[in-house]
């Protein structure tokens, strides 16, 4: 893994093969994208964010990884190779993939081998971050925080609370697509 930190903004390559050359490009598109995203809602910081670059098949472990121990779910659960998150569904598919990380952090996962255009980085980025505003919004952390542990089977939640949640987490997504495409044209 190599680490790059400009203010609260860190960029990782995690796995064998992946490239430097996407690593440069997230490091330089990322801070604009962001500080796209903030201006755009006008909230507090987005937080610390860490971007990570990696393959898909080491995705959904990370994501695994990240929301389990965020959500306080045991190592041996989380680890499990039968866990599979809504959130990151189709890990072939996805581009970016936006998870609760421990210590209050978001980790934005980004797909390497689907961003090799650069209209494609930055789209992702864009979404990443539209995210990562979703999730510090009043509640939206705690949210996640009893979905993952619902997905998990740490704590099952009754069929109304997860219709709930569910709804929510869809609900996040369509306005995270039409912002996304409202700012495309920033970009």
């Amino acid at each position: 893994m190599t680490r790059s930190r400009p203010s609260q903004l860190s960029v990782l390559r995690y796995g064998a093969f992946v490239s430097r050359t996407s690593e440069h490009r997230v490091t330089s598109y990322a801070p604009t994208v962001r500080t796209l995203v903030h201006n755009h809602f006008g909230r507090r910081p987005l937080g610390a964010v860490t971007i990570i670059l990696t393959k898909p098949r080491l995705l959904l472990g990370l994501a695994n990884q990240a929301q389990g121990e965020a959500a306080s779910v045991p190592e041996n659960v989380w680890k499990s190779v039968g866990v599979k998150q809504a959130i990151v569904d189709k890990t072939k598919d996805v581009r970016v993939a936006t998870v609760i990380a421990p210590k209050g952090e978001m980790w934005m996962l980004l797909n390497a081998p689907k961003l090799r255009d650069p209209k494609q980085l930055k789209l992702s980025l864009l979404r990443g971050f539209i995210e990562v505003d979703q999730l510090i919004r009043s509640g939206a952390r705690d949210n996640r925080v009893a979905w993952v542990r619902h997905e998990m089977n740490v704590a099952p939640l009754s069929r109304r609370q997860a219709n709930k949640l569910q709804a929510q987490i869809l609900a996040d997504g369509d306005e995270a697509e039409r912002i996304t495409a409202e700012l495309t044209r920033r970009l």
